[in-house]
């Protein structure tokens, strides 16, 4: 089998079908879909079971809910393809993507390729937040490993939906989603990004990603997790057991400590309190391992806005 298309599944009975018919209709047809009910409450089990009964393509895992990481780690375990390929149940695929994303791969024999995609406000239509020119133009037109994109691998967009995996790398590596509920898709992005021998760029948007549906994790305006924190700490392991620590420590502890310091300022209030307190950890534990940080000097307060706190970064940097 060529393709493997994981898609988590948690309460989107409104959206699935779109989903999954944009999939189906697709000009490429060798693939499966393994679909992971994790635990949904409405009726979105019943409609993966409508679709697996017209087209036996279709896989269907249900489990309890515990998160979409855990749920794209389930269907990794079973999945038979050559590739692999991660959608979210409410968005959907522009026409023909599959078949110009393997064609493309099966080209330049890629670990990832990576591709722009659309996102959709309701009401508002379609934007390029992730469309190919968010891409560093610089890398275009060639194939690129880990070692060449050190200094810019945060120039790539993290998200899932937006590259295409060799299956046998991602085994090889043993590259799994974090099991956390928020930000799962952060430690398999900088995961392959720093292991991968052959990377490229296909200059197309060939995705399209629902922006502020109701009950998403991404459209809540007050922040109520700690992923950013238990991002820091899975990030920092990896590096320790790949022996690249020394290679990445200033970029990754800049990167995930300012996502962390950002949330501090968005936090829900009767949880703020406790943020602020791992946060406060985290701080110290950077300052300690890492005493030539340039956070050495940061003291952030509680109450501190968001502008407060990009000021304060300001004089840092």
């Amino acid at each position: 089998m060529k393709l493997s298309i994981i898609i988590p599944v948690y309460n989107i009975e409104p959206y699935i079908s779109k989903c999954l018919d944009s999939i189906l209709k697709q000009s490429f047809m060798d693939f499966e879909v393994i679909c992971v009910n994790d635990g949904s409450k409405d009726n979105s089990l019943s409609v993966l079971q409508e679709f697996k009964n017209k087209d036996d393509r279709i896989i269907v895992i249900d489990k309890k809910n515990e998160g979409s990481g855990v749920a794209r780690n389930a269907a990794l375990d079973i999945a038979q393809g050559e590739y692999v390929y991660f959608v979210d149940g409410d968005d959907w695929l522009e026409k023909d993507a599959l078949e110009k994303m393997i064609k493309k791969a099966d080209e330049l024999q890629t670990d990832i390729l990576i591709f722009g995609g659309l996102s959709y406000y309701e009401n508002k239509g379609q934007n390029g937040g992730y469309s190919v020119n968010k891409l560093p133009t610089k890398y275009l037109n060639k194939v690129f490993s880990a070692q060449d994109i050190k200094s810019d691998v945060f120039k790539f967009p993290s998200t899932a939906w937006t590259k295409l995996y060799r299956r046998d790398f991602l085994k090889k590596n043993d590259i799994k989603f974090q099991l956390i509920k928020a930000g799962q898709d952060q430690l398999p992005f900088f995961h392959s990004m720093i292991t991968a021998e052959r990377i490229a760029l296909y200059p197309e948007n060939l995705y399209c990603y629902r922006k502020n549906r109701k009950g998403a994790v991404t459209a809540a305006k007050k922040k109520k997790n700690f992923s950013p924190i238990l991002v820091f700490y899975a990030i920092e392991e990896l590096l320790e057991k790949l022996g690249k620590i020394d290679e990445y420590k200033d970029i990754f502890v800049d990167k995930y400590f300012s996502k962390a310091t950002s949330w501090l300022a968005k936090f829900q209030d009767d949880m703020k309190e406790e943020y602020f307190t791992e946060y406060s950890k985290l701080l110290n534990h950077i300052k300690t391992k890492y005493p030539n940080s340039k956070w050495k000097n940061f003291n952030p307060k509680i109450n501190d806005s968001y502008w407060i706190l990009k000021l304060k970064q300001t004089f840092l940097f």
